[in-house]
């Protein structure tokens, strides 16, 4: 099952087998509790597709939030523990697989440069400098791997687009100050002082987030530290990501309320519209009638007064009385009523 899978991969104990048929059937059932989360523990897990309804029953709270967070300081000390200390691989022949495949690449351009004279393209990473920009970022790769933090990722072919993929990803540059300022990028250039930087650092001033070669050592003496800052560069990047996924999803709720409000609104002014109108027509057809009804009456007395008189009495006038006597009637709503038969009440 994929969730379960899911769930190995991120240290997360699963059900035994049976649990939810022995909780369905009112039995005593036991619950592994977490392991206390630290600086690389992923709390937020991606996975494609559409839970069942049964599933999706199941699952209460916010992903990713139960109850009010740990201090950092509390997770740091937890990682570090757990950390231990960070040292210097001492080679790359057991290198983390990112590594790993800059130096296969690396292998593969040699022999062909050793096969054809034709071959333009060198080594990357034969270089002192090189090398020992690898080794460092080897050592932190493995650290993070070890604790369960996440895999690394280099995402060009000279080891400068690197991002360590924690409870959030943090890309980080190794290079000297030289050439991370564009200047001086031959490899003579191997002296130049190593600097280390979390890009997600600049949004949290307050924490280290740069180390360096000086006068306190090498970026090798500070390992422990560094693997240990990135974690906490991760952690609060994650706090600041969710946060701000908190607060999008609080605009987007509100905009859905406002919008479903203005639709109830609409609705019922509408609604009211249609009543309002639905009555109108109602009063001008009764008006109408009312006032079809009277001068039906009045052709009628008109038509009776006509013959009363000695004068009217010519052959011409009774085709006229026929006439006006079947205009009345069609004007009269009680003779069309009659003539078509009863009708239904309209509805209110």
């Amino acid at each position: 099952m994929a969730i379960a899978k899911h769930c190995r991969n991120a240290g997360i104990p699963i059900p035994e087998r049976g649990y939810w048929n022995k909780l369905r059937a009112g039995q005593k059932v036991a619950r592994t509790p977490l392991t206390p989360r630290d600086l690389s523990t992923v709390n937020v897990i991606d996975m494609t597709g559409v839970l069942t309804p049964e599933l999706r029953a199941r699952i209460s709270g916010e992903p990713g939030v139960d109850g009010e967070e740990e201090s950092i300081d509390v997770l740091t000390e937890r990682f570090r523990r757990r950390l231990g200390k960070v040292v210097l691989s001492r080679d790359l022949t057991r290198a983390d697989p990112a590594i790993a495949k800059l130096l296969k690449r690396d292998e593969a351009t040699r022999q062909k440069m050793a096969s054809s004279s034709f071959h333009w393209d060198k080594p990357l990473f034969d270089s002192s400098y090189e090398r020992r920009r690898l080794r460092i970022l080897d050592s932190i790769f493995r650290a993070f791997a070890r604790t369960g933090g996440g895999n690394a990722h280099i995402g060009d072919r000279e080891a400068r687009e690197i991002s360590i993929h924690g409870p959030t990803a943090v890309s980080i540059t190794l290079d000297s100050f030289k050439k991370r300022m564009g200047r001086n990028r031959q490899a003579e250039d191997e002296e130049g002082q190593l600097e280390l930087r979390a890009e997600g650092g600049q949004h949290h001033p307050d924490i280290v987030s740069v180390w360096k070669d000086d006068d306190n050592g090498k970026l090798e003496e500070k390992l422990t530290e560094i693997v240990i800052g990135l974690a906490v560069v991760s952690e609060r990047e994650s706090r600041r990501w969710q946060a701000q996924r908190a607060e999008w999803q609080r605009k987007r709720e509100a905009e859905e309320s406002e919008a479903r409000r203005k639709a109830q609104e609409r609705a019922e002014r509408q609604e009211r519209e249609r009543i309002a109108a639905e009555k109108k027509a109602r009063r001008d057809g009764l008006l109408i009638e009312a006032t079809n009804w009277r001068q039906a009456s009045l052709v009628r007395e008109y038509v009776k007064a006509r013959c009363a008189l000695q004068v009217s009495q010519i052959p011409e006038f009774e085709e006229w009385a026929r006439w006006a006597l079947e205009e009345a009637d069609q004007m009269d709503p009680f003779s069309s009523a009659a003539k078509s038969g009863p009708t239904e009440p309209e509805p209110e």
